[in-house]
């Protein structure tokens, strides 16, 4: 029996002001389009947020740069924002971001991040966010429920049908091929992983109609990408094989990398200083030493293969963690909230300005309000005393 051939995305679809499919952002990415000028490819990293104050410094560094923005929500994120409600936690968040985005200098993709069609939760939460989002992921790779990797047949139908529901509209729509290991929070996690087949990849994206895939080729969820003191290896050569595939059913299909946070040292570094001076209360100090990232010169290495959305997560927890143990530690007695809060928040815009640098994404649509070159990401100075060192 012929496969009916999967509906195309509608371009035309208008989103809220300042906002748009997160595929749109990523095909300029792969293009190296900036403003009227083309360059050479960059990424998009796709910031996880979970608080209304990770949206407020995702906003603050995207301006600073004139960055393409990719804001990803979790279904745990969700009900944390809608206190323990997913559905309601889309309507709560999306209302807040469409407020910024209008008052925004760049333009904002919104993206529900492994969206499963497998349960019943799980579709109900996708067929919500195709209401209230501009992107989805359908993530039908893996059967949670019985750990094991779902059948490529039952993977592409249940695809299929998130296709046939978002495209239409105009949401882009990420599948997955292929399972992640690792812990990102409790509502994705797998204790197995498996590489994307190249040989089952055709027919996956022609069947199913993705434009955004999430190939499996070595990253992994969590703060513990591999063993401490050694080097993440990513399989790069797997990565230009499958684009290869890919770019010869349609070059307008992008690829995304998840788990591929990095750590930063001198966080790290940070870190364990506050944690040595509280006199460690809780042992933690022995979990900083036992993180390990993905090193950055892997992630270029996805970036020349077609990985234009990076999905980062971890490493702006471990920002957050770090730059709270510092104010704690600078003052343990602060009856404001705010005053922990900004510091916080400071933090995360200091991560976010240090990945979208990193990715590429800047002067997409306007030139950057701070030299990039001079950009030097320090938990141990305010953001307000970096801007100041790197203003143009």
């Amino acid at each position: 029996m012929a496969v009916k051939t999967p509906p195309p995305l509608n371009t035309d679809r208008r989103f809220p002001d300042h906002m748009t499919s997160a595929h749109a952002l990523l095909l300029k990415a792969k293009r190296g389009e900036k403003g009227n000028t083309t360059d050479k490819r960059y990424a998009v990293p796709a910031f996880n947020v979970t608080t209304f104050q990770g949206i407020n410094a995702a906003f603050r560094a995207f301006e600073l740069l004139g960055s393409s923005g990719l804001l990803a929500f979790s279904n745990s994120a969700l009900k944390h924002f809608g206190e323990g409600d997913p559905v309601f936690g889309l309507e709560v968040a999306t209302t807040y971001v469409r407020q910024r985005a209008k008052a925004s200098t760049v333009m904002v993709a919104t993206h529900l991040d492994h969206g499963d069609y497998i349960s019943a939760g799980g579709r109900k939460v996708v067929q919500a966010a195709v209401q209230y989002l501009t992107s989805v992921m359908a993530d039908n790779s893996t059967n949670k429920a019985e750990k094991k990797a779902m059948p490529l047949a039952d993977n592409i139908a249940l695809t299929r049908e998130v296709v046939d529901m978002a495209h239409p509209v105009g949401l882009s729509v990420e599948g997955e091929l292929g399972v992640l290991a690792g812990e990102e929070d409790e509502d994705t996690q797998s204790e197995f992983s498996t590489y994307t087949n190249p040989a089952e990849l055709d027919r996956f994206l022609k069947e199913t109609g993705v434009l955004m895939l999430a190939p499996t080729i070595g990253t992994m969820h969590g703060p513990n990408k591999g063993k401490p003191g050694h080097k993440v290896k990513l399989n790069i050569p797997l990565a230009h094989e499958l684009l290869k595939i890919a770019n010869a059913i349609n070059e307008e299909i992008v690829f995304v990398a998840h788990g591929a946070s990095t750590l930063y040292e001198h966080v790290r570094a940070y870190a364990l200083d506050q944690l040595k001076q509280l006199g460690d209360p809780s042992g933690a100090a022995q979990k900083w030493r036992d993180f390990v990232g993905t090193d950055w010169d892997q992630i270029g290495g996805l970036i020349e293969a077609g990985f234009c959305k990076i999905n980062t997560d971890t490493e702006n927890r471990q920002t957050y963690l770090a730059a709270l143990l510092g104010a704690i530690n600078s003052n343990s007695a602060k009856i404001d909230i705010r005053w922990y809060d900004n510091i916080c928040t400071d933090a995360l815009t200091q991560s976010y300005l240090q990945k979208l640098i990193m990715a590429g994404d800047y002067g997409v649509w306007h030139e950057p309000k701070i030299d990039v070159e001079k950009f030097r990401f320090d938990l141990g100075q305010s953001l307000k005393q970096l801007l100041e060192m790197c203003r143009r």
